[in-house]
């Protein structure tokens, strides 16, 4: 349906998984972000950053496909100021895996 949010059509390959990483530490107001890869990214991605992380009341939702807390209906669409979904993507970030 036009509710459902597919964020696995957003992380296809390792440059957008960084996007997406950085995005969200960006969305959590750091000030910092480490970013290491190993391998060029072939072997490890490791993203750090010192900002604020997932709200307790949203981590039951944080692995599920199609979901987010910051979405409660259509018109919270034209309400939104952050680059992405702090940690409710984690499912889409599993797709670019070996």
């Amino acid at each position: 349906t036009a509710l459902r949010i597919c964020s696995d059509q957003v992380v296809v390959d390792l440059r957008s998984a960084l996007k997406e990483l950085v995005e969200n530490a960006l969305d959590a107001g750091a000030t910092k972000i480490e970013v290491k890869l190993k391998e060029h990214g072939s072997e490890a991605l490791e993203v750090w950053d010192n900002g604020a992380g997932i709200a307790q009341s949203d981590l039951p939702g944080v692995a599920r496909r199609h979901h987010t807390s910051k979405l409660g209906g259509y018109g919270d669409l034209g309400k939104l100021t952050s680059f992405g979904f702090r940690g409710e993507a984690l499912s889409s970030l599993g797709g670019p895996s070996p």
